[in-house]
C-alpha cells in the first residue's frame, strides 16, 4: 500500500477517535451521568407492566452481564434494573399463565420492559408471537440487595 494512502487512513483513525461517537452529544452525556448517580429502590411484590420478547436462540451459551452462561433452557431474564438474582413472576396478560424467572442478564431493547429465555415463553404461550403484553411481580430480591439498601 501506497505510504499516502497509510498516512490518510491512519490520519482518519485518529480523527474519528478523538470526534467520539456520533450519538455521545453534551445531553446524553449528562443524563448517564445523573442516572449514574440515582440507585431505584426495589421491594418485594413491587408490580410494573409492559411489554415482554424472549431471546435464546443467538444468545445460548453465550456469557450474561451477571457472568454466568446463559442457557435458553433456563427460566432466565434480562432486565434494565433490577439487581441480578431478582426473583419475578412474569404474567402473560392475554393467556393469564406465569413463571417465575431469574434476573441474569441486562437488556432488553428499547419499547420492551423485559426479555424472557426461551424456555420461559413456551411455559407462558408467547414463544410463537414473540412478545406479549405482561406484568411483572418482584418475588425476591437477592441478600446482598437487601443489605446494601439497609446501609443507606
Amino acid at each position: 500500500m501506497p505510504y499516502v494512502t497509510k498516512l490518510f487512513i491512519l490520519v482518519s483513525l485518529c480523527c474519528s477517535l478523538l470526534a467520539g461517537p456520533a450519538h455521545a452529544g453534551e445531553t446524553s452525556r449528562k443524563s448517564k451521568s445523573k442516572a449514574q448517580t440515582t440507585e431505584t429502590q426495589f421491594t418485594v411484590g413491587q408490580k410494573f407492566t409492559g411489554t415482554s420478547a424472549w431471546y435464546g436462540l443467538r444468545a445460548h451459551g453465550r456469557r450474561t452481564a451477571s457472568g454466568t452462561t446463559f442457557d435458553s433452557t433456563q427460566l432466565t431474564a434480562a432486565h434494565k434494573t433490577l439487581p441480578f438474582g431478582t426473583l419475578v413472576k412474569v404474567t402473560n396478560k392475554q393467556t393469564k399463565k406465569s413463571v417465575v424467572v431469574r434476573i441474569t442478564d441486562r437488556g432488553p431493547e428499547p419499547g420492551y420492559i423485559i426479555d424472557i429465555s426461551r424456555q420461559a415463553a413456551i411455559d407462558i404461550g408467547m414463544l410463537r408471537q414473540g412478545r406479549a403484553p405482561v406484568t411483572l411481580e418482584i418475588v425476591s430480591l437477592p441478600k446482598s440487595y437487601a443489605a446494601n439498601s439497609a446501609r443507606k
